[in-house]
C-alpha cells in the first residue's frame, strides 16, 4: 500500500503556510524594475521557480509504502556425528546415510524460502561444533566418529549458534540415544527454554526403536584374561554366554587357537539353544593345549540375524603353553624352614605343580604311611624327599618310586638328620637310584639324639663353591663362581660317603675342603640329585631371593630334562591384559639379576601393533626396588586391537634379552554398546514446543518439515513501512539546493545583463 504525506518544518502546517504566504506576497509586491514585458516574465518566472522550490523544502512532501515480510532470523540444524549412526537403520542403508539424505533435502528446501533467514549447521556427539558451511554437500565427506552422544549439548549449542539473532527454529537430527552422562534436566530443559521463547523444536528421529526383534544380541563374557598351560594337557575353558531376544534360537559357540603367525585352529565347538528371552548361561569346554608357544584363545559366538552389536561376540585370553608340566610330590618329615621357602619358591612358577605331604615322626608307630597311588608311573614328574626316614615310606612304596624314576621321573633328596644312610636308605630300593654311596652302618634310629656325629654331618658355616659348569649351577651373573661364593653361608650339610663312580654322576657343588654338596646322576630314563644341605633359605632371608628361586627352579627343570637360560631376565606385569581403550592401564617391569655387582641398565618400553608399528612410551619412571631395577608407566590411548608391550635395554649391545607381553585393547564405548535408537525421546522433546509448531518428522518427511518451516516464517511476517521524504536523502537535498540556487543566480545574472541592478 502506498500514500503521500507532508512533513512541514517545525512539524507545523501553519508555519509552513505562513511562510509560503510571505514568499508569495514578496513575489507579488516586489516586482522587477523594468517595463519590458519579456524581461518581466523571465525575472518573475525565475523568482516563482525559486519560491516553489523553497515551499517544497518547507512542506517536505513524501511517499509512504507499507509492506509485510518475515523478519530476519536464524534456523539452526544439528546433526548427530556419534558412532552409533553407523548402525543399520533399515535394509536399505545405515543411519548416517539417511541423515545425510535428510540434510541435503532440508538444505535445498529452505534455500528457496526467503533471504532473510540464515541457516547454521552444527555437528554433535559429546560436544557440539558449528561447521564452516551449511551447503547441501556439507556432510558428504564427513564420518561419524564420536564416542558419546549428548543431546543437551546439541540443543544448548543450537541456541548459542544464533549469535543474538531471533531463532526461526531448531532442527535436531539423530537417533535420540543419550549415552553421555546427563547433567541436570538434560535436553528437556533446553526444550522448555525454546518453548518460553516461542521457538519451535523440530526433530528428525533416525534409527529403529528398541523391541524384542530389534534387541537381539549374543555375547561372550567372564573369560579369564590369561592361562599358563603345559603342552598336550587337558584343561577347562570357563566362560559365560549372554543371550537376549534369541529364545528358541540355536547359537554356535566356538573355541579357537590363534598362533603367533595368525594361523587359526578350532579347538572345540558346541551348539547352544536359548530357553528364555534374556539369559546368561555358564559354559565349560574341555580343550587340549597345543604345542609349546604363545597363543590367543578366542571364544566366539556367531553373529545372529538382526544383531546390531557384534563387538561382544568374541573374547580373547592370552595363553603361554610350556613344554610339559612339572608335577612335584614333596615328602617331608621334620617341618624345617627349608620346606617353607622351597614350597613358596616352586609354587611361584606356573609350570610347576607342587603337592606337599608332611609325615611327622610321632606317627612312627603307624609307618609305613600309605600314600595312595602317588608312586605309580606318570603320577608325578619329580619326587622330593626331605628329612624323612625310609621306614615312613616303606620298602614297597620305595620300590614303586625306584621303578617310576627308572621310567623317567626325577628324584631329589635334601639334606637332613634322618635321610640318606642315616635314614635307612642304604638298605632301601633307593640305594641304587641315588647318585651317592651310602653306608648301612651309619643308620640312625628315629628316636636317637646322636645327630651331631661328625661322620654324618659337616658343621657350618659352609661356603658353597661351584665345582663345574652345569645348567643347575648356572643361576646367572657375569662370573658364576663369584656369584656362588657371594651367597650367604650354610648352617651345615650331610657328609656323604662319596659320589658313585658311574657314568653321568657329577659333583656340581662342594665345600672349600672338596666335600660334595650337590651330586647328580641318572637312573634308567630318570635323573636324580643328592643335595647335602637344607639351609638355602638363608639366601632368601638375606636378600638373595632371586638366586634361591633360580637354583631350585634350575634343579627342577634339569630333573624334567628341560634346562633353560638363567641369565639376567626382564619380567613384565600389566594391570590387565584385556582392557577398554579409554582406561588407564599401568605396567611394571623388573630386571632380575643374581650378580653381586649389578650393571645399571636403562630399560625402555614400547608398544607394537599387529602390523609391527612401534609406539615408544616415553613417560616412564625408573627405580630400584629390593636391588632390582624397575620401570613403570601407563599404556597410551590406543585404538581397539591386539598389541605387544616390549621392555628391553636401551643399549642394543646389551646381553639382556628384551621381553614382550601381549595384550588386547577392546571397544567398550557406551555409544556402541547401546545400539537401539530412541525416536520416542526426540518426539517428546519436539512435543514440548508443539504450541509454537514443534513436531517430529521422519527422514522421509523432510518435504513436510520444509513446509512447516515456511508456514512458521509466514506467521512471523510483520508490516514494514518505507518512507521517502523530499530532502531526506543527499540526492534530493542537493537537487533542491541546486535548483533554488540556480534560479536565483540566473535571475541575478539577467538583471545585471539588462542593467536593472
Amino acid at each position: 500500500m502506498s500514500s503521500f504525506l507532508i512533513e512541514p518544518i517545525y512539524d507545523s502546517v501553519a508555519v509552513a503556510v505562513l511562510v509560503s504566504l510571505l514568499v508569495v506576497a514578496v513575489l507579488v509586491l516586489v516586482t522587477p524594475p523594468t517595463d519590458n514585458p519579456k524581461q518581466r516574465r523571465w525575472l518573475i518566472g525565475l523568482r516563482f521557480v525559486a519560491a516553489f522550490i523553497l515551499m517544497l523544502a518547507i512542506f517536505r512532501p513524501g511517499f509512504v509504502q507499507t509492506d509485510t515480510r518475515p523478519a530476519e532470523a536464524t534456523l539452526v540444524v544439528a546433526v548427530d556425528t556419534s558412532r552409533s549412526m553407523t548402525f543399520p537403520d533399515d535394509d536399505r542403508a545405515d543411519r548416517w546415510t539417511h541423515q545425510q539424505q535428510a540434510w541435503r533435502e532440508l538444505a535445498d528446501g529452505v534455500a528457496s524460502l526467503d533471504e532473510s533467514m540464515s541457516v547454521r549447521l552444527l555437528e554433535y556427539d559429546k560436544a557440539a561444533t558449528e561447521l564452516d558451511n551449511a551447503l547441501p554437500t556439507a556432510l558428504d565427506d564427513r564420518t561419524p566418529e564420536g564416542d558419546l552422544t549428548d543431546l543437551a549439548s546439541a540443543a544448548t549449542a543450537a541456541i548459542a549458534a544464533a549469535q543474538g539473532q531471533p531463532l526461526a527454529g531448531v532442527v535436531l537430527m539423530g537417533d535420540g540415544a543419550q549415552t553421555a552422562p546427563i547433567d541436570g534436566a538434560g535436553a528437556e530443559r533446553v526444550a522448555q527454554t525454546l518453548k518460553t521463547w516461542g521457538v519451535p523444536l523440530w526433530t528428525v528421529p533416525i534409527g529403529p526403536a528398541g523391541g524384542q526383534a530389534a534387541n537381539r544380541d549374543a555375547g561372550i563374557d567372564a573369560l579369564p584374561e590369561s592361562y599358563q598351560l603345559f603342552a598336550k594337557n587337558e584343561f577347562d575353558v570357563n566362560f559365560q554366554v549372554q543371550l537376549r531376544g534369541l529364545a528358541g534360537t540355536e547359537v554356535p559357540v566356538r573355541v579357537r587357537w590363534i598362533d603367533e603367525k595368525g594361523n587359526s585352529t578350532v579347538a572345540a565347538e558346541r551348539q547352544l539353544v536359548a530357553e528364555k528371552a534374556s539369559e546368561v548361561q555358564g559354559m565349560s569346554l574341555q580343550v587340549v593345549a597345543p604345542a609349546p608357544g604363545v597363543y590367543r584363545l578366542n571364544v566366539e559366538v556367531d553373529p545372529v540375524e538382526g544383531e546390531l552389536v557384534t563387538s561382544n561376540n568374541l573374547q580373547t585370553a592370552f595363553v603361554n603353553v610350556r613344554e610339559g608340566g612339572g608335577r612335584i610330590l614333596y615328602l617331608e618329615g621334620a617341618p624345617r624352614l627349608e620346606q617353607t621357602f622351597l614350597r613358596a619358591a616352586l609354587r611361584r612358577f606356573p609350570d610347576l605343580d607342587l603337592t606337599y605331604q608332611w609325615i611327622p615322626s610321632d606317627t612312627a608307630a603307624r609307618w609305613p604311611i600309605g600314600l595312595r597311588d602317588w608312586f605309580q608311573k606318570g603320577k608325578f614328574d619329580i619326587y622330593i624327599i626331605g628329612d624323612l626316614d625310609a621306614d615312613a615310606i616303606g620298602r614297597e612304596q620305595l620300590k614303586q618310586l625306584a621303578q617310576s624314576v627308572s621310567e623317567g621321573a626325577g628324584l631329589v633328596m635334601l639334606g637332613g638328620y634322618h635321610n640318606y644312610d642315616a635314614g635307612g636308605y642304604a638298605n632301601s630300593p633307593l640305594a641304587d637310584v641315588l647318585p651317592v654311596q651310602m653306608d648301612a652302618s651309619r643308620r640312625v634310629s628315629i628316636q636317637s639324639d646322636d645327630v651331631g656325629d661328625r661322620r654324618l654331618q659337616i658343621p657350618g658355616p659352609i661356603t658353597v663353591n661351584r665345582s663345574r659348569s652345569h645348567p643347575i649351577t648356572n643361576i646367572g651373573g657375569g662370573d658364576p663362581d663369584k656369584t656362588w661364593s657371594s651367597l650367604p653361608s650354610l648352617l651345615g650339610a650331610n657328609r656323604f660317603v662319596g659320589p658313585k663312580v658311574s657314568p653321568g654322576v657329577q659333583v656340581l657343588l662342594e665345600t672349600a675342603d672338596r666335600d660334595p654338596l650337590l651330586v647328580v646322576g641318572e637312573y634308567g630314563r630318570g635323573r636324580t640329585a643328592a643335595v647335602a644341605f637344607d639351609s638355602t633359605w638363608r639366601w632368601w632371608r638375606e636378600g638373595r631371593s632371586e638366586a634361591y628361586r633360580r637354583f631350585w627352579r634350575q634343579l627342577a627343570l634339569w630333573l624334567l630334562s628341560r634346562e633353560e637360560d638363567s641369565g639376567d631376565r626382564i619380567f613384565i606385569e600389566l594391570d590387565s591384559r584385556r582392557f577398554a581403550n579409554e582406561s588407564e592401564t599401568g605396567f611394571r617391569a623388573r630386571l632380575s639379576s643374581v650378580a653381586d655387582e649389578r650393571t645399571t641398565v636403562k630399560l625402555t618400553a614400547e608398544v607394537i601393533d599387529e602390523n609391527n608399528r612401534v609406539t615408544a612410551i616415553t613417560d616412564t619412571a625408573s627405580s630400584t626396588v629390593a636391588g632390582e631395577q624397575t620401570v613403570a608407566g601407563t599404556i597410551p590411548n590406543l585404538p581397539p586391537g591386539y598389541y605387544r608391550l616390549k621392555i628391553g635395554p636401551a643399549d642394543n649391545d646389551s646381553q639382556i634379552k628384551p621381553e614382550t607381553l601381549a595384550f588386547q585393547v577392546i571397544d567398550q564405548s557406551r555409544e556402541m554398546l547401546m545400539p537401539m535408537a530412541d525416536p520416542g525421546y526426540l518426539r517428546q522433546l519436539a512435543e514440548i514446543t508443539k504450541d509454537h509448531g514443534g513436531a517430529a518428522f521422519s527422514h522421509e518427511e523432510i518435504d513436510q518439515l520444509v513446509q512447516r518451516i515456511a508456514e512458521r516464517r509466514h506467521q512471523a511476517e510483520a508490516p514494514v513501512v518505507e518512507k521517502r521524504t523530499l530532502g531526506d536523502d543527499p540526492i534530493s537535498g542537493w537537487l533542491l539546493f541546486v535548483l533554488f540556487a540556480g534560479a536565483l543566480s540566473t535571475e541575478w545574472y539577467l538583471r545585471r545583463r539588462w542593467g536593472l541592478v
